[in-house]
């Protein structure tokens, strides 16, 4: 073998070696391009996080709110199919002038199943008429009045047709009935209330 070829062989080997331990294209992720992506990804996810949080708050608030709705509805339902003489008697703050005895009449506080109760009583509602104690926080005696200022009921008013507005006792005589309802509950967010305000007559449709 001449001195060139083994020259060639050996010239060959070498640039082989050197191939062998080129640096190449690097495979995978380094520690410093971890190290700056961490901060965007925990951001992202947090902003994930919240939209998930927000969408199940909201969804909990609607159905507060729906719930909330259909429990006014069906207060002022009841309230339609009793006698309208009586609607007064039934929805006061007095269980002793109850139509039916002492006690029985619904009376103004009613609970709400799937609401949390603000007050220790438990009770989410409140029905509110024109209604004004005359006697006394013992001896109780609530009339229906025209003269009370209560802005939410629109009184005074002219609540048995006479077009006057007096200072007597129309729990006889009234032809519409201003009513109130409000319900205040703790939700998902906090404190929350429905307020809805309807006047009741003698006529229905």
């Amino acid at each position: 073998m001449s001195s060139n070829n083994i020259h060639a062989r050996n010239k060959q080997r070498r640039f082989r070696h050197r191939d062998a331990h080129a640096p190449g294209p690097r495979s995978g992720v380094g520690l410093v391009e971890v190290l700056i992506s961490m901060p965007i990804v925990l951001v992202a996810l947090g902003v994930l996080i919240q939209i998930l949080s927000s969408g199940n708050g909201l969804r909990k608030l609607g159905r507060e709110q729906w719930v909330a709705a259909n429990a006014t509805q069906t207060a002022l339902e009841r309230m339609r199919n009793e006698d309208f003489r009586d609607i007064a008697v039934l929805y006061n703050a007095d269980p002793l002038d109850d139509p039916g005895g002492p006690g029985t009449a619904p009376g103004h506080r009613f609970a709400v199943e799937g609401l949390t109760a603000i007050e220790l009583d438990g009770l989410v509602g409140e029905i509110r008429l024109p209604l004004w104690n005359a006697g006394s926080p013992v001896a109780p005696d609530w009339q229906i009045r025209e003269d009370i200022d209560i802005p939410s009921l629109g009184t005074p008013r002219d609540l048995n047709g006479d077009s006057i507005i007096d200072d007597t006792n129309h729990v006889f005589d009234y032809t519409i009935l201003p009513i109130e309802i409000e319900l205040r509950w703790r939700g998902a967010k906090g404190e929350r209330e429905l307020l809805v305000s309807t006047v009741l007559t003698e006529y229905y449709e």
